[in-house]
């Protein structure tokens, strides 16, 4: 008898998470998630900012440095190898309609008719049309001097000539309204040459510069003539007023005459349009923003030539942010040694303290170009001054708009002390 053992296994039950405790762990691990997002855009909201605070104050500082680059040049080689000018005057009618003084170190308060002193248009960047639209102040810097000290006229001759007598006698009986100089020589001297005529006036010597337009050996002695766009229409008689505003005619006297520009030396500087003599213009313009389509202030700078006002190149952009650039001028009224007080250039013009400047000082205000609701609200910013009492012009706070009042300010100022103080009256 066969005997059947029937065996039965049994199969033990497997259990996994419940759907509760699924959704539960979906939940946590959902929360986890969300946590470490929120974490790491708060973290890279935070690297943005500080980036962006930290590109404003670079590109701030770097923009300083080379402001006092320039600075160091300024009057460099601006008189040639002549005593110092005690004024400097020039004129450009497509500049502007009445003749001007030329200074190693000039500013003025910047608005939206503010026009670079160039007869080209800066484009494609923009020109100087920024103005703090809450409120505050920006300025328009130009520092003009030499980059080389090689400054020779055409053929390489010897750049002074002599104004002849002839002037205020036969030759010419209106020299001071026709521009006519009779000159003891003019070899070398070729049209479109510039040149400075060096005149003494009430002790001081005065210069002006003078474009060659004609040049004229038919007569003895020969002459030359400078009536173009770069000289008034009448001649030398254009600078009167200048002349008399500068205190720079003796008591009594309200014009120039023949007789003061005989025996006054005629210095020729070449080309114009290779002349050594720049200037450097420093100003806020409203750059456009491809981020954004709109636009944002930039700190530019612009390269002239000195001899006849043409841009060279186009304005180069140097720092993102910037809402006021302002200058003040330490001057020495009483020959102290020290600097004394900080003016406005326009007051030190007035005061007759160009020739007092021994220091330069700039106050740079940026802003970030992102606002951020967490931000504290600004509503004025502060920028100190060195000196505060009377006499002192101090600078002005900025008033961001209420755009801007999120944003992040910083103000960094700096102060150079002029190398070549050849400054004129």
């Amino acid at each position: 008898m066969t005997t059947s053992i029937c065996r039965s296994y049994g199969i033990q039950r497997q259990r996994g998470l419940s759907l509760i405790e699924l959704m539960v762990a979906l939940v946590i691990g959902l929360i986890f998630a969300i946590a470490v997002l929120l974490v790491q855009s708060s973290l890279t909201k935070q690297n943005v900012q500080m980036s962006d605070v930290m590109q404003r104050d670079t590109q701030t500082r770097a923009a300083l440095d080379l402001i006092s680059r320039d600075l160091s040049n300024a009057g460099y080689m601006l008189d040639g190898v002549q005593p110092p000018c005690a004024a400097r005057l020039a004129f450009d009618s497509a500049v502007q309609s009445t003749p001007f003084f030329q200074y190693p170190v000039s500013a003025v308060k910047q608005a939206s008719s503010t026009a670079l002193p160039t007869a080209t248009t800066p484009a494609p960047t923009p020109g100087p049309t920024y103005v703090p639209p809450g409120g505050g102040e920006t300025e328009m810097i130009s520092i003009t001097g030499a980059n080389s000290a090689r400054i020779t006229p055409t053929g390489g001759n010897p750049t002074t000539f002599v104004v002849q007598n002839t002037v205020a006698t036969s030759q010419t009986a209106n020299a001071v309204q026709d521009s006519t100089l009779p000159l003891n020589s003019v070899s070398g001297i070729a049209v479109g040459d510039t040149a400075q005529l060096r005149m003494p006036l009430n002790q001081n010597i005065v210069c002006f510069r003078v474009p060659v337009a004609a040049v004229d050996t038919t007569t003895t002695p020969p002459s030359i003539t400078s009536m173009n766009s770069l000289f008034p229409s009448n001649a030398y008689s254009g600078f009167n007023n200048s002349l008399q505003s500068a205190n720079l005619f003796p008591t009594g006297v309200t014009q120039l005459q023949n007789a003061n520009l005989a025996q006054a030396r005629f210095a020729d500087g070449g080309p114009a349009a290779t002349s050594p003599l720049k200037t450097v213009v420093y100003y806020v313009a409203n750059a456009a923003n491809a981020a954004s389509g709109g636009t944002i202030p930039m700190l530019m700078r612009a390269t002239l030539n000195a001899s006849n006002d043409q841009m060279i190149g186009t304005p180069l952009p140097l720092a993102a942010g910037v809402v006021s650039l302002q200058v003040r001028f330490g001057v020495d009224e009483t020959n102290s040694g020290q600097v004394t007080n900080y003016l406005r250039w326009s007051n030190v013009v007035t005061g007759h303290y160009t020739n007092a400047v021994r220091s330069v000082l700039f106050a740079v205000v940026s802003r970030t170009l992102h606002a951020d609701p967490s931000n504290p609200q600004v509503t004025s910013v502060a920028v100190p001054s060195p000196m505060t009492g009377a006499g002192n012009d101090m600078f002005v706070a900025y008033t961001p708009t209420a755009a801007e009042q999120r944003n992040r300010f910083s103000v960094i100022e700096s102060e150079f002390a002029l190398r070549n103080t050849l400054w004129p009256h």
